[in-house]
């Protein structure tokens, strides 16, 4: 383009016709025209978009305060939040108007809800030539509050292929159940074989699907924000000495109580057993296994704590009834382990077991899988928080937080429109 310019340009000079000299003078003013078109158009989108953010971010930070225990003024918020993205209402002609409840759309009257508007008209060189030398560019964004989060499953992992995989019948049924990712890979989120998420999708990456596997949910985001983890904060507090042993009477139909405390030789159960849990903490070194019709009873206030490399074997028919405590060191956690645990550890639910879980599952740095019509308990509210999450075979996830004090998972409010 340019070597086309300049070479006309040198033609002009030198020509002795005066009518090629006029044509050429003309089109350079209009590819020159062209050329300025396209630059402010490009500056156009460049700032609906920058704004497009700052409404985002004002409108969510306006929900958020709406869902703090003692409300603060989300007027305030979201013009604090968007002067400190560089729009100031009142300054360069800028003006950010905030509406609670919403004044058009899906959410208008919602008292929950948030509605930002910034605007700013944006001055033109090149369209004064056609005589509007001002745009107007503004941007809409709604987003409400949510005191309940908006997710049940969170894949922690921040690269890994696959960090959530669903196969072979897998399914997240209950659209109330959300799913955030933070894997950034090009398939952070991978189905096939007629797996189905009925629920929202968050990731940082992509989503893979196959062989007529289905996200139904809505909103589904890619590129979307990182998550956070709700428990990261929580340390595992030092065992006291070893004192507690399996007793012996742990198999073939036997009923066993347990109390808290620090179990270094591992738990062994099988074959009809039924375990009573009294409430509290209870580590476990060595081995966690339960399996072939054992039920696990701990309502009132249990944490499992998987305290070294293990590797759980739950499966066979078995029934694991827990309800994490609701304050203390370990508030919402019904089963976890640590954070430095060996990431190449697998944690399995298998084979018709069934998780009547109401907290978290948490294992930070280890896979968390679910597979052959393993399951978990629609009407309790199960979270299930892992460095990668696998549910295959038909496992299936439902979720339901309404009334309980199970910590959220994502934040305290969401973009809607």
């Amino acid at each position: 383009m340019f070597r086309w310019i300049t070479t006309s340009f040198q033609r002009l000079i030198a020509s002795r016709t005066g009518s090629v000299a006029v044509q050429i003078g003309v089109s350079l003013v209009v590819l020159i025209g062209m050329a300025g078109l396209g630059t402010e158009g490009t500056f156009l989108i460049y700032k609906h978009r920058q704004m497009q953010a700052v409404a985002d971010s004002a409108a969510l930070s306006g929900a958020m305060a709406l869902s703090q225990s003692s409300p603060r003024d989300p007027g305030s918020e979201a013009r604090a939040v968007a002067a400190s993205l560089g729009f100031v209402n009142g300054i360069d002609l800028a003006s950010v108007t905030v509406n609670v409840p919403p004044l058009s759309g899906a959410y208008a009257g919602d008292g929950g809800a948030v509605e930002v508007i910034v605007a700013q008209p944006q001055d033109l060189t090149i369209m004064r030539l056609f005589g509007d030398d001002v745009a107007n560019v503004g941007t809409r964004s709604v987003a409400i509050r949510s005191s309940a989060g908006r997710f049940c499953i969170l894949a922690l992992d921040p690269s890994v292929y696959a960090a959530l995989y669903l196969s072979n019948n897998a399914t997240v049924n209950n659209p109330n159940c959300g799913i955030a990712v933070n894997s950034t890979s090009n398939s952070a989120v991978k189905l096939d074989n007629n797996a189905s998420i009925d629920g929202s999708v968050v990731t940082r990456g992509e989503w893979e699907l196959s062989n007529n596997a289905e996200l139904n949910g809505d909103p589904l985001i890619q590129h979307g924000p990182l998550i956070d983890d709700p428990y990261k904060d929580v340390q595992i507090q030092p065992p006291w000495p070893c004192n507690e042993t399996q007793p012996s009477s742990g198999k073939n139909g036997d009923i066993v109580s347990l109390t808290p405390g620090y179990f270094c030789d591992g738990w062994d159960f099988k074959n009809n057993v039924t375990l009573n849990l009294a409430p509290g903490a209870y580590y476990i070194d060595d081995k966690l296994t339960i399996q072939n019709n054992v039920v696990v009873d701990g309502t009132g206030g249990v944490t499992l704590i998987i305290n070294d490399n293990t590797a759980i074997d739950i499966k066979n028919n078995q029934a694991l009834n827990i309800t994490a405590p609701t304050s203390g060191d370990y508030a919402g956690l019904a089963l976890m382990s640590r954070s430095d645990a060996q990431s190449g550890i697998v944690q399995k639910f298998s084979n018709n077991a069934v998780l009547n879980i109401q907290g978290a599952i948490y294992f930070p740095n280890q896979e968390l899988e679910i597979d052959n019509n393993g399951a978990t308990n629609p009407n309790d509210c199960t979270h299930l928080i892992a460095r990668k999450i696998t549910l295959m075979n038909n496992a299936k996830v439902g979720n339901n937080c309404t009334g309980t004090g199970v910590k959220p998972i994502g934040p305290p409010a969401q973009l809607v429109e």
